[in-house]
Parts: structure tokens; sequence; C-alpha cells
């Protein structure tokens, strides 16, 4: 940002401009153009929450969760989250995970659930693959399992790492997606690659084992243990010492 844009912002927020009161707040918190402040992106921040600006809401939310420029409060962060819910499905999902985390009461029963859902179906992939775990873990029957991998899924294919990973054991094990090890083991691969430890390690097993499709390789898994086992997965350090004697 240029100076005199700053400047420009920086009057438009002084004149009670709510969006430039976080805009600058954003400003001060990420060194763009003004030395970085904590406390004075907080101060601007506030400022533009206090007037009902919801990203600024959800933003204060999680500067009082790292006590960033404010002191830690999860009471305080959980009013922010609240407050920005209705119009930032991120901030809903934020204040769910203090709830889940036991750092806040559910302000009403079914309140958390209700968040994780509304933030999975506005394509929060930490949210769909929250959600889906949770059903997988609940499900009572093939169908439960199958709208839970959907979920699951959806969230592997934006990227993350925990989804990709979780959709590589499904296929591994059967449970909610059709069994299929090959197509399991791409999965793992992208969430090796993303350092997914779990993934690392699983990969190893398929190599040091084999199984339809895939010959045994001693030295392959001997690579993906020693990248877990680096990262201190214990079952992977017992297996590269196995494969090393």
């Amino acid at each position: 940002m240029i100076a005199p844009d700053l400047t420009a912002l920086s009057t438009r927020a002084h004149d009670g401009v709510a969006a430039a009161q976080y805009e600058l707040g954003v400003c001060y918190d990420q060194g763009d153009g003004v030395a970085a402040d904590a406390a004075t992106a907080a101060r601007w921040v506030a400022a533009a929450a206090a007037q009902g600006h919801a990203p600024a809401q959800g933003l204060l939310g999680l500067y009082h969760v790292k006590g960033h420029g404010v002191e830690q409060d999860y009471a305080a962060a959980g009013r922010w989250f609240r407050a920005a819910a209705p119009s930032d499905p991120r901030s809903g999902f934020n204040l769910a995970l203090l709830q889940q985390a036991n750092l806040l009461p559910e302000g009403q029963p079914g309140e958390m659930a209700g968040l994780f859902r509304a933030a999975a179906a506005a394509g929060i992939p930490e949210a769909q693959f929250n959600l889906g775990i949770d059903l997988l873990v609940t499900a009572d029957s093939l169908e439960g399992k199958q709208a839970a991998a959907e979920w699951i899924f959806a969230a592997a294919k934006t990227g993350l790492a925990a989804a990709q990973y979780q959709v590589g054991l499904m296929l591994d094990t059967g449970e909610g997606m059709d069994r299929d090890q090959l197509l399991a083991l791409e999965w793992y691969k992208l969430a090796a690659a993303q350092g997914q430890v779990s993934a690392l390690y699983n990969l190893g097993l398929h190599y040091e084992l084999g199984h339809e499709g895939l010959e045994p390789n001693r030295d392959i898994a001997c690579e993906f243990y020693r990248e877990a086992a680096a990262a201190g997965h214990e079952k992977a350090i017992d297996s590269l010492i196995a494969l090393q004697q």
C-alpha cells in the first residue's frame, strides 16, 4: 500500500468508517505500509467490530483466541465469533471448535453441530472434514458412513491433508467407500507429500507387505518409514528397526 492510500485510509478510519477501520487494522497487523503493531491493529479491528462489521468481528475473535494485541479470552472470542457467524460461516466454525474443545459451552443444545454443518455447506474444508469424521464415528448404517465419506471426500479434493489421509484409509479398509487399496495409495501419497505422518507410515506398511497390484518393496518401505520415524511416529520407528535388522 502506498503512502497516499494509507493516508486516505487512515482519514476514513478516523471518520468512523467501519470498513476502513478494519482495513487499517489489518495493515497494522501485517506491517503493510506501517510498522507492525498488534495492539494498534486490535484497537482498529475492535472499532470496526463494534459497528457490526462481520470480518472485523471474526478477526477480533481470533485475536482473543491467540492473545494477539489483546488478552487471551475465550469467552470474548466466543462472543465475537457468534456475532459474526450469521454472515461469516468461518466464524461460526471457529465458535464450534471452541465448543468442541470444551473452551466454551454451547449456547443452546445442538448449536455446535449446526455451526459445523453450516460451515461445511459453505465449503469450508476443515468444517467438511470435521463434520464427516463426526458422522463417520456416529454412523450406525452403511448409508450413514457413505454420507460421512462424501463430506470427507469434498474436503480432500480441496487439498486438506488430513482429509486426503482419511480418504486413503476409507479406501484401504472399505469403510464408507468401496475398498480399493491401489487408489488408497494415491490418496496416501497426496497426504504424505504434505507431511501427513500417518500417511507416510501407511505407505511404508503397504510397500513392506504388498497387496494385489503392488509388489512388496523393502527399500521404498524403509524410505517412507524413515520419514515418518523422523517425525516421531512410534510404529514407524519400530517397523524401520525391524526391517533394518
